[in-house]
């Protein structure tokens, strides 16, 4: 009879007694009480919320979990300079997902090599990861590079990824916004000064981003160190996923905002064309970062096409 049985109320060290005899049964009987979730951090406490694994290629990766343990697990790669606190917003509309939000090299708490952040390395280190974590397979959402990276993942290891969402993807890095990049990021300054005219142009959003969320972002940004930005911005100028996307078989979901500053609507005909059976979907009014100005929805539509 475990002690939530008992009729009667017992003294505190018998209580207490009965509580580690019904553990040890539990463990002797090798069954575990179910784990309890992960609670997402707040913003303060985002930065220790923080866990670490070196994948077999010996790449240090930090990421945030949340969620329940057993839950269906979500990796969330998040786009050029920002880290896992990009998905704090969207998660808290993710509800029931074991959520691992990922800091991809070279950004976030994850090292920072001098080389090599194409996608392919980009996604190898995901792959990684999940082999470290014991995750067979999971669902991937990516954003912007992350998308990149979550794409190529899809294409070189099938057998990893279940479902595919795609915010804010090309197929291959417009021509103004490449210019834009390479005009500004080679030469700027170490530390970067996160209130800089450029960092805030990087960091715009045509609709209202709480503040809280968004300074701390772009502060974390700009403390990204220059050969994450100089290896991301050359492995993006020479990215074409027009003959991977081919390649990926998982159910995939793509979302785009049309006022998207980097990839406007003449990159997303070559989306279109690219991932054919794909489910499409643009919010009107929106930007790049359309999951941190309405979260609300694209968790809906997230959790609508994640089917368990």
């Amino acid at each position: 009879m475990s002690d939530r049985m008992l009729p009667v109320r017992l003294p505190r060290p018998a209580l207490a007694g009965l509580r580690t005899l019904s553990m040890c049964t539990v463990l002797a009987l090798g069954v575990l009480p179910a784990a309890a979730d992960t609670a997402l951090p707040d913003q303060e406490g985002w930065v220790a919320a923080r866990k670490s694994v070196t994948t077999a290629d010996g790449q240090m990766l930090t990421y945030v979990e949340a969620g329940p343990s057993e839950g269906q697990p979500v990796i969330l790669l998040h786009g050029y300079t920002d880290n896992s606190r990009s998905w704090s917003l969207l998660a808290p509309h993710l509800e029931g997902r074991r959520l691992i939000m990922v800091d991809q090299r070279g950004h976030g708490g994850s090292a920072a090599p001098a080389c090599c952040y194409d996608p392919g390395v980009m996604a190898e280190d995901i792959a990684g990861l999940m082999t470290a974590l014991d995750i067979d397979k999971a669902d991937v959402v990516g954003h912007s590079m992350g998308s990149v990276t979550a794409a190529t993942l899809a294409a070189w290891h099938p057998d990893k990824v279940d479902q595919l969402v795609l915010i804010s993807t090309a197929v291959e890095m417009p021509a103004a916004p490449t210019e834009w990049l390479w005009a500004n990021v080679p030469g700027l300054p170490q530390p970067i000064d996160p209130n800089s005219q450029f960092m805030l142009d990087w960091y715009y959003n045509p609709n209202p981003v709480p503040a809280d969320f968004i300074d701390r972002e772009r502060a974390e940004s700009a403390a990204t160190s220059h050969d994450a930005w100089m290896g991301v911005l050359r492995g993006l100028t020479a990215m074409d996923l027009g003959k991977v996307a081919p390649m990926v078989k998982a159910p995939t979901l793509i979302l785009w905002g049309d006022q998207d500053g980097f990839f406007d609507a003449a990159s997303q005909e070559a989306v279109k064309a690219a991932y054919p059976a794909a489910e499409y979907q643009a919010y009107p009014g929106y930007g790049h970062n359309m999951f941190w100005e309405v979260p609300d929805q694209v968790g809906a539509r997230l959790m609508a096409f994640l089917k368990p």
